[in-house]
């Protein structure tokens, strides 16, 4: 009885480390890409050019993180992760320090280019990293807090670089943000051997394509597209319908968007501790988004006060927030043995696509007077998001049969 405390203390203390690393990771790169837009006005009117530009290197940052990412996977699972890692978080951090001295919207262009190529190391390389270094009964906590360091990097970013800029100028803030980033680069670099990724094991596995074409690996890339679109449209557009539908003040609606944001990471939080426990990773998903897709409806629909949507909001994003980890654990489970990093890097791929395909369309129905559409049409995507996560599963469990 007592040598197994003295053997998972360490054990225990070793993956705590490998979380802290990689959240440290995922909440720089977060946080380096969301401190740009705040600093859009200032920028504007020392390089001379509209927001449109200004908007179209943000562009460029995700079309690259996007486009780099499944590619980056096949490597990271031939290679090992840690360099990747490492270098994607370095590229970034110098990325941003090209910003903040950049003489014209061109160079701009080219850090922001630069800055994505970095950012797309980071989810394959964390996830690959996660899968093969940290034990397997902690292994939802271990996405929960991978995906609250993320939200945390967004949450941070806005104040610290309006905070920054009003100190030190645009560039002044770009460059310290990218050297906030370099001492995460070398506590990457003192632990790089404690980085293992998954063993690579390609005996059964086949070249990446048949690996990424797979019908579980193609129905999660939908899952997580759907997934963007739902969210993101709620995320995107709640301060700005919620006062055209219930009469509320510009100020409650922005308390529910917070609500909705705090109420994904308390939710994460929990959704790590409860994909530890059980298996049923599907059942999870959908029980969370069929009740988060109804409540967001209901947002759209009902007629309700103040502290009514701000409650909604708040339990819509709980239930987002849970189903998290689950989502981390059933992607897992479908990336066959030494392929964890192109697997998350194509289906994470799906996130920021859908973030592409809403603003407009739903934009479009505000326009056109029917605002409470939005958050109805974006609880029609989440919903639809469960039949692609239940049929994935489904697919790999049917996958896997003859081999049993």
């Amino acid at each position: 009885m007592n040598p197994a405390p003295a053997t998972s203390a360490p054990k225990a203390g070793k993956d705590a480390l490998i979380i802290a690393l990689i959240g440290a990771a995922h909440f720089i790169s977060h946080f380096t890409v969301l401190a740009i837009p705040p600093l859009f006005p200032m920028m504007r009117e020392d390089l001379g050019v509209s927001y449109a530009a200004l908007g179209g290197a943000i562009a460029v940052l995700s079309a690259v993180t996007a486009l780099g990412q499944t590619p980056i996977g096949v490597a990271i699972d031939r290679t090992g992760a840690a360099p990747w890692l490492i270098g994607g978080t370095l590229l970034m951090a110098v990325a941003s320090i090209g910003m903040g001295v950049a003489p014209s919207w061109w160079w701009f262009i080219a850090a922001a280019l630069v800055s994505g190529l970095g950012n797309a190391t980071i989810h394959p390389a964390d996830y690959a990293i996660l899968a093969g270094s940290v034990s397997q009964g902690r292994m939802g906590r271990a996405f929960s807090l991978h995906t609250a360091s993320g939200y945390a990097g967004f949450a941070a970013a806005p104040a610290v670089s309006i905070g920054l800029e009003a100190l030190l100028g645009w560039r002044g803030t770009l460059m310290v943000i990218g050297l906030i980033g370099l001492p995460v680069v070398l506590a990457l670099s003192i632990w790089a051997k404690a980085l293992r990724s998954e063993a690579v094991q390609r005996a059964n596995t086949g070249s990446p394509v048949r690996v990424l074409t797979a019908k579980p690996i193609l129905l999660l890339f939908a899952f997580m597209t759907l997934l963007a679109m739902g969210g993101s449209g709620v995320q995107t557009f709640l301060v700005t319908v919620l006062p055209k539908i219930h009469g509320v003040t510009l100020a409650a609606a922005a308390a529910a968007l917070t609500a909705w944001l705090l109420g994904g990471t308390f939710g994460t939080l929990a959704g790590g501790w409860l994909a530890d426990r059980t298996t049923r990773h599907a059942s999870t998903v959908a029980v969370m988004l069929l009740g988060c897709a109804a409540l967001v409806a209901a947002l759209g629909v009902v007629p309700m006060g103040a502290a009514a949507l701000i409650g909604t909001a708040a339990a819509a994003g709980a239930m987002l927030g849970v189903l998290m980890p689950a989502r981390d654990m059933l992607v897992r489970k479908a990336a066959p043995p030494g392929t964890t990093g192109q697997v998350f890097g194509f289906v994470s791929a799906g996130l920021p696509l859908g973030q592409a395909i809403v603003p407009a369309p739903l934009g479009a129905l505000i326009d056109m007077g029917r605002p409470g559409l939005t958050l109805v049409v974006s609880a029609l995507c989440l919903a639809a998001a469960v039949l692609t996560a239940g049929t994935a599963q489904a697919a790999r469990v049917a996958a896997q049969q003859p081999a049993e």
